[in-house]
């Protein structure tokens, strides 16, 4: 009888620790870093994915078309064709998630990305420059960029027919992100909002943003567009920000709920930073300047 007891009481207990499980992976936060769907995502904030499937893409091109944005069905073509050529065991996610929830491998994106394409793979500044086609407007432009920094953009642009639609807006494409001298007494962090006031660039439409990462290099004296991503107002406390990581790395999209959010996770990524001491990187919103990246670590 004892003995029954304590198969009956073991089995009580296998029953109840089964129960607690199923109870602490239905608690939010607990068990899970995914987040299950679009409306979860808007009230787990910040949420992250990188479109690498039907699922999640689908969505935030719905999200993309819905503000007006150019070339939905083009962006979409090139998000799906990277995760298709990178592969399952680059660990992309089709999933809403927290930030740093999976860890894409880079080294499988670039492999990938090489074995199935003889062209170069576009990076952030062509992939906002995609979506903005059209939105994106300035009252003069460079005709000739003596640059550096944009030198892999334009071997990209220039040989492949992919980017035709960015080439067509090239002058514009240069002018934008290319490399600027500060003037005299004219301090690194104002160049882009000058240059931006000065060309008389504006986008046509009132919710749609360009979020630009403008790094200085002291070296040379010049300042250029290191990272850009495209930012929509969806809601009062809902952004959606779209990015392309860099070649060959992947594409990403975040939900946050208001801009201070997105410029922590931002400002979390080392590769945008000089040597210790040097300033900047410096942070836009088209072409009003927002302070220091290093202000939100």
């Amino acid at each position: 009888m004892a003995f029954r007891n304590k198969r009956m009481n073991k089995k009580k207990r296998n029953i109840l620790l089964i129960l607690i499980c199923f109870i602490l992976m239905a608690m939010p936060g607990c068990g899970s870093n995914n987040v299950d769907d679009a409306t979860d995502a808007r009230t787990a904030m910040p949420a992250v994915t990188n479109m690498a499937g039907s699922q999640t893409s689908a969505e935030v091109c719905d999200d993309l078309a819905a503000a007006g944005l150019s070339n939905v069905v083009t962006f979409s073509d090139w998000v799906l064709d990277f995760a298709g050529s990178a592969g399952d065991d680059a660990g992309l996610s089709d999933k809403w998630m927290q930030p740093g929830a999976n860890s894409p491998d880079l080294a499988a994106c670039a492999n990938g990305w090489e074995k199935h394409h003889d062209y170069s793979d576009a990076d952030c500044r062509m992939t906002a420059m995609l979506l903005l086609d059209g939105l994106i407007t300035a009252e003069k432009t460079d005709s000739d960029y003596t640059g550096t920094y944009l030198m892999f953009d334009l071997d990209a642009i220039e040989n492949a027919d992919r980017y035709e639609v960015i080439r067509k807006d090239l002058d514009l494409f240069t002018t934008l992100f290319g490399d600027r001298t500060p003037g005299e007494n004219e301090d690194p962090s104002e160049v882009f909002g000058n240059m931006w006031s000065d060309y008389g660039f504006r986008i046509s439409n009132e919710n749609t943003s360009l979020v630009s990462i403008v790094i200085y290099d002291p070296d040379v004296n010049q300042t250029f567009t290191g990272h850009t991503g495209v930012l929509i107002k969806q809601a009062e406390d809902i952004y959606l920000y779209v990015e392309k990581l860099a070649f060959e790395q992947p594409y990403q999209a975040i939900l946050v709920s208001d801009t201070d959010q997105l410029f922590k996770l931002l400002a979390g990524r080392e590769e945008y930073y000089g040597s210790e001491g040097e300033a900047g990187p410096y942070i836009y919103v088209n072409g009003d300047y927002i302070g220091e990246l290093r202000t939100w670590k």
